[in-house]
């Protein structure tokens, strides 16, 4: 038997696709590349999931061998192919700094269907879509991405433009395992003849083409490269990007101008673990529709870095309650011509987090959120379409619009190789661009209408609190008040309102807003209340509300607002309970404080009345 060993692709006398321009179908994407590599390589993993019951598994793997852990791939892999000028594997496998970046797949079929390009086959033909054809199209209904040229960024990431391939799948009524080496490097010319750049290693065949090792043989290598441990029975694929680019984050630079430093592996670990929640929140989270998830994973030399559930994160929190929405009962968005049902839409409002987290290094912007995540039914994210930012950067909105089932094809063909935008243009089928164009307009139609309303609701619930010391923790709590004078001054010296009637016993002096007090967060607005020769009741009341105005229950499951009490800043008097009685000797400003509901907006009103008019 020949042992393993490289083989490049000549060109072919009629022509052949050259890894250069392979590589550059990816084009120019805005995102960072590890963005669109999780993007790439998640979509892949969830299209070959094995049922709607088994939890899909996705990890990402980061570690720096060193000269000792690379020698088995230097023993295994070198030489390259001539004097290696096409890849430079060499070099990068020599490089006691190179990085392996490891993507792994569970509770997937793997890469099954043939093991060559020219084989007739009526299923899935996943390992030949990665390893051997370009730009294939996925037969697969509502899939999120194919191994067509967005593959491209598995080779671009790699500093040697390679990347090993371990599969086991179910082929031909057993289970088989799959293991080969692929790399796109640079077209040469070499004893007269051309080469395309593209090599494949392997076992080389009689028919002088490589072939990936199998089963026993293939289990043996992966266990000498350290590929992660699978059960005989496992079925799923590994990807290892050798010599891994990390890219860069942005500095500032002494005089303000900003700069760019490599990212180390923990850096690249969080920017990776953001970009997944960032990307794949919709299939992370539970919905009524759905019996599976996907479970994602970072770790660094093998310490895990902890993901938070998507739902849980403050500016993702209106992403995932408007896609619950839209799920539900959002309102349809529809063409007129051809008259058909183009998806669902919903947007949800929430206070802009003042406190930033790890986990937003990989968000759409930095600032207040004025975004709708579109997506198709495959359910992961293709954009996040600006909408106009509101008026106050203290609130921010988030919007989903998920296509219907009977157009998804349609918006399918209009996403370029990295499946982050819908562009109209590139259709030919006149019908499919209009489609396009009518879901873009009236999405664009609908988010500009609720931003320019937005302040609109808010007025009519009453005045926007300052929100210096609002926490991360409650960003989508949105404070609003009610009662006589709700957000005036505090009267001037000597100009307090006289009198006994309810209208003019108390005044709002600041609207609600929040507060830390012993590490717990309050919901707190200051009153004064008229002096009066008999005492004053002040009741205080709260509840939740919508950002119409309107009053409702609390989430389900969730405890609604309650009063704590009242209580004078200054000397730190405090009062329990609802409801302040006040002699004419008390002091008449006060602070109301409640304890808001987690997720729903606060409602604060205060009346008052005499014990007169209590006994009448």
């Amino acid at each position: 038997m020949s042992t393993p060993q490289w083989w490049p692709q000549p060109a072919a006398p009629e022509g052949a696709s050259n890894a250069e321009g392979i590589r550059n179908q990816l084009g120019r994407p805005d995102l960072d590349p590890l963005q669109v590599l999780v993007r790439e390589a998640a979509q892949n993993s969830w299209d070959v999931r094995r049922d709607t019951t088994t939890e899909v598994g996705f990890d990402i793997a980061l570690s720096r061998p060193g000269p000792s852990g690379l020698q088995p791939w230097r023993e295994t892999l070198l030489p390259a192919f001539g004097d290696d000028v096409s890849c430079g594997l060499d070099g990068v496998l020599r490089d006691p700094d190179t990085v392996l970046l490891t993507i792994s797949d569970r509770g997937t079929g793997g890469l099954g269907g043939p093991l060559r390009g020219d084989r007739v086959h009526h299923g899935s033909a996943d390992f030949v879509g990665l390893v051997r054809d370009i730009g294939r199209t996925s037969r697969r209904m509502h899939s999120g991405g194919t191994y067509g040229f967005g593959k491209g960024v598995l080779f671009t990431t790699s500093a040697a433009g390679t990347i090993v391939v371990r599969t086991r799948c179910w082929w031909q009524g057993r289970i088989q395992t799959r293991l080969i080496a692929v790399a796109l490097g640079a077209g040469f010319d070499r004893a007269e003849q051309r080469y395309t750049g593209r090599h494949w290693w392997g076992r080389i065949a009689a028919d002088n083409i490589p072939d990936p090792l199998l089963d026993d043989e293939a289990d043996a290598v992966a266990d000498v490269l350290g590929l992660p441990v699978r059960a005989p029975d496992e079925l799923g694929t590994d990807i290892v990007i050798v010599g891994a680019r990390l890219g860069s984050r942005a500095i500032a630079g002494d005089q303000g101008e900003e700069g760019e430093c490599p990212r180390t592996m923990e850096e690249a670990a969080r920017f990776i673990g953001s970009a997944m929640l960032w990307e794949l929140w919709p299939v992370m989270i539970d919905t009524p529709l759905r019996t599976t998830r996907m479970r994602c994973r970072v770790s660094v030399d093998g310490r895990e870095l902890v993901l938070p559930e998507a739902d849980r994160l403050p500016r993702l929190q209106p992403f995932v309650r408007a896609h619950r929405s839209a799920h539900n009962n959002g309102p349809n968005v529809r063409s007129r011509n051809p008259a058909v049902d183009l998806g669902r839409f919903a947007v949800e409002a929430f206070m802009t987090p003042v406190r930033g987290h790890w986990t937003d290094v990989a968000a759409p912007t930095d600032g207040p959120m004025h975004h709708c995540a579109l997506m198709r039914q495959a359910g992961l994210v293709v954009q996040y379409r600006p909408g106009p930012q509101l008026p106050d950067a203290d609130v921010s909105y988030g919007a989903v619009f998920r296509t219907d089932v009977g157009v998804d094809d349609a918006f399918a063909s209009a996403e370029p190789p990295t499946h982050d935008a819908w562009v109209a243009k590139n259709l030919q089928d006149a019908n499919a661009r209009k489609l396009v164009r009518s879901a873009l307009r009236t999405i664009d139609h609908r988010v500009r209408a609720y931003a320019l309303a937005e302040p609109e609701r808010a007025a009519a619930t009453g005045t926007q609190p300052p929100l210096g010391a609002l926490a991360s923790r409650f960003s989508s709590l949105l404070p609003t008040g009610t009662g006589q004078g709700a957000a005036s001054r505090r009267p001037a010296s000597g100009g307090r309102t006289k009198g006994t009637g309810a209208n003019t016993l108390v005044h709002t002096l600041t609207p609600p807003h929040l507060v830390e007090i012993d590490g717990e967060f309050f919901v707190v607005t200051d009153i004064t209340v008229a002096s009066s020769p008999i005492p004053v009741q002040v009741t205080a009341t709260s509840s939740v509300a919508l950002d119409n105005g309107r009053e409702t229950d609390p989430p389900a499951g969730a405890t609604g607002p309650h009063v704590v009490g009242f209580h004078l800043v200054d000397t730190g008097e405090r009062r329990t309970g609802p409801v302040l009685t006040l002699t004419a000797e008390d002091r008449r400003d006060w602070r109301v404080l409640v304890r808001p509901a987690q997720n729903a907006a606060t409602r604060v009103s205060v009346s008052a009345r005499t014990e007169q008019e209590e006994v009448r």
